[in-house]
């Protein structure tokens, strides 16, 4: 069964992801602070199942994970490609698991699909419509002047992408609503300008929104609300 887990239940606990996700920025600057990754059970294509320890930031697993079969023994890089699944526990500080697959991202813009896949989390089956959560990060690097010297500050945030796709081509991973937790969260004008894009081929997604008068709050709060329309237009 896939569990449908909105935006709201990720960002409730956005304090436990960020104290996880930027552990290892965390532990560059405090050598002797432990940083304590999650027990995971990482499936191969070959069959082999490992149990061990996730090593890896969950925003950054967008080419390999990094494992380990003890908590302090040495880490092991997986590319995506070779990968079945992996299950994170306690992976939103909620006591649950979470089970990531490869999936490869469609670039709307591009018109191609990605070469390797990226790992995601299965949140939604509908009758003609999967939903995915896909954690990656956002690039904030600024630049400041500093006694006459240009530096540059790399700052990291964590971003979820939802992504669907429809039986008719279930290649075609679309990205549909994102969320960061440091950026200013888009107007709902500028949402439904990239709804009519996200949804070039389903108009009565962003109709329904419009005419029910759903709010980018309400929507970020479960953004398969979206998929749920649309799964029930295809009925």
């Amino acid at each position: 069964d896939v569990e449908s887990r909105g935006l709201g239940d990720v960002y409730k606990r956005q304090i436990f992801l960020m104290a996880f996700s930027f552990a290892i920025t965390a532990n560059a600057k405090k050598p002797k602070q432990k940083v304590v990754w999650p027990m995971a059970v990482l499936t191969l294509n070959d069959g082999t199942v490992l149990n061990g320890y996730l090593r890896t930031d969950i925003h950054f697993m967008q080419k390999y994970v990094l494992f380990s079969e003890t908590e302090e023994g040495k880490d092991v890089k997986y590319k995506n490609e070779t990968i079945k699944s992996l299950v994170v526990k306690n992976c939103f500080g909620d006591g649950k698991e979470a089970t990531f697959i490869p999936i490869k991202l469609y670039w709307s813009d591009q018109k191609k699909i990605a070469p390797k896949p990226i790992l995601a989390i299965q949140n939604y089956q509908g009758k003609h419509v999967k939903g995915y959560m896909y954690p990656t990060f956002f690039d904030d690097t600024r630049t400041s002047i500093n006694a006459g010297v240009m530096q540059n500050t790399s700052m990291y945030s964590g971003e979820w992408w939802y992504l669907y796709n429809v039986d008719s081509d279930n290649t075609l991973n679309v990205s549909f609503w994102d969320y960061s937790y440091s950026r200013k969260p888009k107007s709902l004008k500028s949402r439904l300008k990239d709804m009519k894009k996200d949804f070039k081929k389903y108009p009565q997604v962003y109709e329904t929104v419009e005419k029910q008068g759903l709010t980018a709050e309400q929507i970020s709060e479960n953004p398969t609300i979206l998929l749920e329309i649309l799964d029930k237009s295809l009925q």
